[in-house]
């Protein structure tokens, strides 16, 4: 497929103009193509600005591919056309991650951006995805200009292929464009270890100071954080922020220090536009569209509000732009062909949304299942952890087909999955460290998905903690080691996956191994979640057991932190044998829980251990956790939009179960008081997570189905009749090891394990 399919005139009119610029001495030049044309330009005194992009590498939506690039850019053009003096930003992540991404590396969106032609695009970390070498491929092959001001190169200069900042002519009026990337860089990309990240603020004074002598307006294309926007405000001479890496939705646009910063989400969703006075540099009138698709509203469901400011624009009326669908229609049909044929048939809804952040979800259970399975080694592989950020689709699939467009789309990255051998203490450290505590903006999160593991997470006070973890069935072992699956992008960012102690490399990327797995060994497939990460808000002492005929009852007395008691909720947790649910619940100055007296012994028989959580959701009391916003207000709890309660913890002694209800103790010697072999939790690090490397934010995009942790976005579980997804066979994943080969030349799963070259 050609680099560029536009007309001969349009493109030497494009190159005409930026040589134009540069030879009147603009420093930096590059003009928007506008390649249909715009309304012609007056001087009436305003600026307006069309943003933003992160289309991500894809071409439609996820999940409608009615709500598409060809109709957002059908919608570009119309601001273009109406109002004069318009510049069009993007805020980068456009080249990746999808399954376009990682079948075409970028090349597919660079012909698209080419088209539409940007004024600039702000490069954000996914346009590193395969590397320096390839992203600075697309950004020479691109006829706008890529901008990002703190990335640098060891000699001080900007990316290859970049500038740090820009000058667009828009009218008779000259707006210098500068871009800003995140700092964390290093992080959440292939960015070499050795280039430098400037601070924000230098970066952002070098470009003011840069374009101000020269330009009437300056603008960060942003693709940082949105928390620091503030800090980029705080520069004198920088009159908008637009975008953000954060991908939100803000309801109006903000003025911080003078600056007006708008980020009005990412992809297809949204497209925002401001116009401001150049004089004044004060924003006069905002719009926000709102794009949604008619034929897919449910019964229920209406489209978005029509305000002063808020415009829905429904794709069914919206005509699509021929010349950039002809361009993404060629690739979609490309992919098609290649992997459109269903894998296998899920009978439950798999949540690959940003759900996988904050709660277990069925998805996740089945891809780490999956991951344990990977090779031919002669130990079983013990463990396995992905982190949330990689599980990127935003989607929710099934019941149903899964395609393996599908399952590309939901692993996107090149990631390899590779095997270590990690103590005890290592995989406890790595699972605390993963966990991003309150306060935050998206609430705490265990941040990972994982297999063969199960443990107690707590994140509150800027300190992640885990207590009670079990590996197949038993308590950890802190000196023991075991064999811990995962990718290399986690490998290569958490201190405790250690080079000397990697065993195995699989030479296969994640998204065509499982996507070949499934196809090989399932017809269809059922997940479930499996009480594998436990949420505990607050542990409660002084619980006493008592017994009936048959019912076992606990009692413990209702602390500051609980509200009320969610009373459905409560269970006792047998780590790798299910749980026992409660069969009354009730609340006060005392929480009463009733049990099935047989039950409990037998969880305690089943498991051997000392003690057993009894776990359940409450109502929390804000007041006594004392959480405020940025205002100094109190922050409603809880602030994940996966969970509409919080959970507490009572430790249920075996001893003093077997003495109430009688039989043998069944001890197995451990002196434990938390059936964890010790493991009680108390050398948290105090870290704020993030260990694994993970890029992106919590989203509210999760089905609505409830979960036994607490959580609103299930994954569809299957009721008790139902199969789950069983024991895995061997995994094949032949074609997914032929296919990184044939693609990178990497090594198959023959590897000894020794560190690539």
């Amino acid at each position: 497929m050609s680099q560029d399919t536009r007309s001969e005139e349009v493109v030497d009119e494009t190159r005409r103009r930026l040589l134009a610029a540069a030879a009147g001495g603009v420093t930096v030049g590059a003009l928007g193509t506008g390649a249909t044309g715009g309304a012609a330009a007056q001087d009436d005194g305003t600026l307006t600005l069309v943003h933003d992009t992160h289309f991500h590498g894809r071409f439609e939506d996820a999940g409608n591919g009615a709500i598409d690039i060809a109709r957002y850019y059908a919608i570009v053009e119309e601001f273009r056309s109406e109002y004069p003096n318009t510049a069009f930003l993007g805020n980068g992540d456009d080249l990746a991650p999808s399954v376009l991404g990682l079948e075409f590396e970028g090349e597919h969106m660079v012909e698209a951006l080419n088209e539409m032609g940007p004024d600039a695009v702000g490069a954000g970390n996914h346009e590193f995805d395969f590397g320096v070498d390839t992203a600075s491929e697309r950004f020479e092959a691109s006829e706008f200009p890529w901008v990002i001001a703190n990335l640098l190169t060891p000699e001080g200069e900007p990316v290859p292929g970049t500038e740090r900042w820009t000058t667009v002519e828009v009218g008779s009026y000259t707006v210098g464009v500068f871009g800003m990337g995140t700092t964390g860089f290093y992080d959440i990309t292939d960015y070499p270890e050795d280039w430098q990240v400037l601070g924000y603020t230098e970066a952002a004074e070098a470009a003011v100071e840069a374009l101000e002598p020269e330009t009437d307006f300056i603008v960060c294309a942003s693709h940082v954080s949105s928390g620091v926007h503030e800090t980029i405000a705080a520069v004198d001479g920088v009159d908008a922020i637009v975008g953000s890496h954060s991908n939100v939705v803000y309801e109006e646009p903000e003025t911080i220090e003078g600056t007006t910063v708008a980020e009005f989400g990412d992809e297809f969703d949204h497209i925002g536009r401001l116009t401001f006075d150049v004089e004044t540099g004060e924003l006069s009138e905002w719009e926000r569209v709102d794009i949604y698709d008619s034929e897919a509203l449910g019964e229920d469901e209406s489209p978005p509000e029509s305000t002063e400011n808020y415009t829905p624009r429904d794709v069914q009326s919206v005509e699509r732009d021929q010349s950039i669908a002809e361009i993404a229609d060629g690739y979609l049909s490309d992919l098609e062909e290649r992997l459109g044929q269903p894998v296998v048939e899920t009978e439950v809804e798999l949540n690959a949304s940003f759900d996988n952040y904050e709660i277990e979800t069925g998805w996740g259970n089945l891809m780490t299942d999956l991951m344990r399975d990977v090779g031919n080694l002669d130990e079983e592989i013990d463990v396995a952890v992905q982190n949330a950020g990689g599980i990127r689709s935003g989607s929710t699939y099934g019941p149903g087909d899964l395609t393996g467009s599908d399952v590309m789309n939901i692993l996107p990255f090149p990631n390899e999955i590779v095997v270590y051998e990690l103590t005890g203490a290592q995989l406890r450290s790595y699972l605390q460290r993963s966990v991003r505590p309150m306060p935050g903006d998206y609430g705490a999160q265990p941040a990972i998905q994982v297999s063969g593991v199960s443990y107690e997470w707590t994140g509150h006070d800027g300190e992640g903690q885990v207590r009670n973890v079990w590996v197949g069935g038993e308590p950890i072992d802190p000196e023991a080691t075991y064999l811990v699956s995962t990718n290399d992008f986690v490998a290569g960012r958490s201190e405790e996956f250690v080079e000397d102690s990697r065993v195995f490399n699989s030479g296969q990327f994640q998204g065509p191994f499982v996507k070949d797995t499934l196809d090989a060994e399932y017809d269809t497939i059922a997940p479930e979640r499996e009480e594998r990460m436990i949420r505990v808000d607050e542990v409660v002492e002084d619980a006493s057991v008592e017994a009936t005929e048959d019912a076992l009852t606990v009692s413990f007395p209702q602390t500051d932190a609980v509200s009320s008691v969610v009373e459905d909720t409560y269970r006792l947790v047998a780590p790798g044998h299910g749980v026992v649910e409660a069969s009354s619940v009730s609340g006060g100055d005392e929480v009463v829980v009733e049990l099935a007296a047989e039950a409990v012994v037998e969880a305690f028989d089943a498991t051997g251990a000392d003690a057993l959580s009894l776990v359940g959701g409450f109502d929390p009391n804000s007041d006594h956790y004392g959480y405020e916003n940025d205002d100094g207000e109190l922050i409603e709890l809880p602030v994940n939009a996966s969970y509409d309660y919080y959970e507490l913890r009572a430790s249920l002694s075996g001893e003093d179960v077997r003495a109430t209800v009688g039989g043998d103790d069944g001890s197995d010697g451990d002196d434990s008081d938390d059936g964890s072999g010790g493991d009680d939790g108390s050398d948290s690090d105090g870290s704020d997570g993030g260990s694994d490397g993970s890029d992106g934010d919590g989203s509210d995009d999760g089905s609505d189905s409830g979960g036994s942790d607490g959580s609103d976005g299930g994954d569809g579980e299957t009721a008790d009749d139902t199969p789950g997804f069983g024991p895995l066979a061997g995994a094949a994943g032949v074609s997914g090891a032929a296919y990184l080969y044939g693609k990178y030349g990497a090594s198959d799963g023959g590897d000894d394990g020794a560190a690539d070259e």
